[in-house]
């Protein structure tokens, strides 16, 4: 099954953790962003940025907490199951050709 995200009315991240080994890289992040809303995650490097959006797109597993689209709990579900896409920054294999 495979999850329509362009019809979604919210996105809620619920008590989200994430930790590697020792270090905890989120701890209990709550967020609810509804339709059409846009949002900037700012903050400097290594605060939990970019794991809170490959968290989203399952590219990690969470520790704790939950990811909701509506009322579907979407973090067991395979990336490609979410409907979501992410793109990175540095889009380059080679960033100096």
């Amino acid at each position: 099954m495979t999850i329509n995200a362009a019809s979604f009315r919210e996105l809620r991240l619920d008590r989200l953790s994430r930790d590697f080994g020792t270090h905890n890289a989120l701890k209990d992040v709550s967020l609810t962003i509804g339709k059409g809303e846009f949002i900037a995650l700012l903050g400097p490097s290594g605060c939990g940025k970019s794991t809170t959006l490959n968290l989203i797109a399952g590219l990690l597993p969470a520790t704790g907490g939950g990811i909701w689209l509506d009322d579907k709990r979407i973090d067991p579900l395979r990336p490609e199951e979410r409907g979501f896409g992410m793109v990175f920054q540095n889009y380059a294999l080679f960033p100096h050709m």
